[in-house]
């Protein structure tokens, strides 16, 4: 059986990973695993710039604006985590809806790369599906920073959707 791991972060890739993934299950009756990490220091206005935004809600939408406002800008620990939890149901009502056997791993917290591969190895996964932004200035890659690194360090097979 086919254990696929797709962090999701809101973004259209990560929307598109989470598709493929889907794919895949499909084909090779699997199981999607989703997971957000959380990574304090993030923009509020980053936050709400994604497409999924608009599933946040009022209270959120109110709550990121203000503290996209704040001289830092940076989002609260409790607003990542609220985020997080609305942008794995999206992900995750999205799958169910194609009957896929999904399920929604606890939030990770900390240096992304090092959360993916961990939930990667607590669940077994054969295939890491992940969205590849490429934000970075690094001329090593064509694939963003996280998924370099991921691709790497992985002990499965890894797929970057662009």
């Amino acid at each position: 059986m086919q254990k696929i791991l797709v962090p999701v972060d809101g973004s259209i890739h990560a929307a598109k990973a989470a598709h493929i993934a889907g794919d895949l299950v499909e084909k090779y009756d699997g199981r999607v695993y989703l997971l957000f990490v959380l990574v304090e220091g993030k923009k509020a206005k980053s936050l709400l710039d994604l497409m999924v935004a608009s599933s946040f809600g009022p209270k959120l939408r109110s709550v990121l604006q203000a503290q996209a406002k704040t001289p830092d800008g940076i989002a609260s620990k409790t607003a990542l985590h609220a985020a997080g939890e609305k942008i794995l149901a999206q992900a995750a009502t999205k799958l169910h809806h194609r009957g896929l056997k999904t399920n929604v791993l606890a939030i990770g917290e900390g240096d992304p790369v090092e959360a993916i591969l961990v939930a990667a190895k607590s669940v077994g996964a054969n295939t890491i599906v992940l969205g590849s932004r490429g934000v970075t200035n690094s001329k090593l890659s064509s694939f963003g920073s996280v998924s370099h690194a991921v691709f790497q360090r992985a002990e499965c097979t890894c797929i970057a959707v662009k």
